[in-house]
């Protein structure tokens, strides 16, 4: 598992409407580390939010920097893409926005 691969999450129990892709945003350190049971995410959403802090990802729609949520490692059960790397660049900027850093 890498910073910036798209993975198909199975939640615990569906919810209608709800995404079930995820952006892995977490350092390649700690998603190196399997006995760490979680990876940092963002949703992917397939509409268009509007915002500044929702980033397109290619095909797979919009990746929310609000959304920021740990995911367990045995849930994301299915790789389906990569961002290309301009495009973490501006999932980085909008995380940092968000968090003022």
């Amino acid at each position: 598992m890498r910073r910036g691969e798209i993975w198909r999450y199975q939640p615990v129990a569906a919810r209608p409407g709800q995404s079930t892709l995820r952006l892995i945003v977490s350092a390649d350190a700690i998603n190196a580390d399997d006995r760490l049971p979680v990876v940092l995410t963002l949703h992917v959403v397939d509409t268009d939010p509007d915002s500044l802090l929702a980033v397109r990802v290619g095909e797979h729609g919009w990746a929310r920097a609000l959304s920021v949520e740990p995911a367990m490692r045995s849930r994301l059960v299915e790789q389906v893409a990569a961002a290309e790397h301009d495009t973490m660049e501006q999932v980085s900027n909008a995380l940092r926005a968000v968090q003022d850093l």
